[in-house]
């Protein structure tokens, strides 16, 4: 998927670095550990998305299960490590495997989103809250990556983990579509389509802090300068997807179904003030290198949606909540 080869390529040159002693061996081994059960739960994952594509559901729920469970221990895993990160390298690598988990969610997300017309009932259900759960992880990961990097890592270490955070961070718009049309589309009953309106709403969420997290490490003194640029671009482009997140779900809006439709226009509504909060926040770009052109006033990222709103609208700080009705959506 979009991110995979950029979150690999970052970790690998973490791991290149890594000092050769017995201490870091055992930690390089724990998250060795944690990309293998990462691989077989993407392996299992491509399995069960093959069987229920050929309904054999069964088969498939057994894989998707395998998938969850390997899942499971990875992060279980990648918890462990970071209880017991004591130093820079103790550090360096509990942020390398919880970017390892990060990224397979990243990656299930939009393959889980994408292969509900393929099932029904309790698995549509369980494939729904699948990529509810994965796209929450991946917003507690991208939490976690950035409050090991501020309590310190190796400055090797720390470019190749930005880069990560970077690619988690990013490069959201075909989750959004895969999720709109989840909502549109008649092959996903009412309950599947309550989840996926929930998981809407946790990715834009997810994203606005994530941008949050951005300007934080753009601003801190003790972040390597050349990082900042592309952070600096990744904040950009946060804020140009966000804008093209409200976009994509605007003009699907009045093809969704009224149970989900309400909630869905608050989205909307949150993603063009978060986006426009954005930019009126927009951290203050380091001077020098590439994309560190400051945007004058009034400038808007490129992309589709990323105007602003109206006359008159109080932007919110970013990744503030929507209000969802009462029913469902909640949580």
């Amino acid at each position: 998927m979009k991110n995979k080869l950029i979150v690999t390529g970052a970790l690998a040159a973490v791991a290149a670095i890594a000092p050769a002693t017995t201490a870091s061996a055992h930690i390089d081994v724990a998250v060795k550990s944690v990309k293998s059960h990462t691989d077989r739960a993407d392996s299992a994952l491509d399995r069960a998305v093959s069987l229920y594509e050929r309904n054999a559901d069964r088969r498939g729920s057994r894989e998707l299960a395998r998938s969850r469970r390997e899942l499971g221990k990875a992060t279980a895993e990648a918890a462990k490590l970071r209880r017991n990160a004591r130093s820079e390298n103790g550090r360096a690598n509990a942020a390398r495997a919880q970017a390892l988990v990060a990224d397979q969610q990243d990656e299930n997300v939009e393959q889980l989103v994408g292969m509900l017309d393929e099932v029904s009932g309790k698995v549509e259900n369980t494939v729904a809250k699948a990529a509810l759960a994965d796209t929450r992880g991946r917003d507690k990961a991208i939490a976690i990556i950035t409050a090991l990097l501020e309590r310190g890592v190796s400055e090797k270490a720390e470019t190749g983990l930005l880069r990560a955070l970077t690619a988690l961070s990013t490069d959201r718009v075909d989750e959004v579509v895969e999720e709109a049309k989840a909502l549109v589309g008649g092959d996903v009953a009412r309950s599947g389509k309550r989840t996926v309106a929930r998981t809407v709403g946790a990715n834009v969420r997810s994203q606005s802090k994530a941008a949050a997290k951005l300007a934080e490490l753009i601003a801190d003194p003790d972040m390597p300068a050349a990082s900042k640029p592309g952070l600096q671009r990744a904040y950009d482009a946060v804020m140009a997807e966000h804008g093209g997140a409200a976009f994509i779900l605007a003009r699907l809006s009045d093809r969704m179904p009224a149970f989900v439709r309400s909630f869905v226009e608050q989205i909307i509504t949150q993603a063009r003030s978060d986006a426009q909060g954005m930019r009126e926040n927009r951290p203050t770009p380091p001077t020098g290198g590439p994309g560190s052109a400051p945007m004058g006033p009034g400038s808007t990222p490129t992309g589709p949606g990323s105007t602003p709103t109206g006359p008159g609208s109080t932007p919110t700080a970013p990744g503030s909540t929507p209000t969802p009705p009462a029913g469902p959506f909640g949580g």
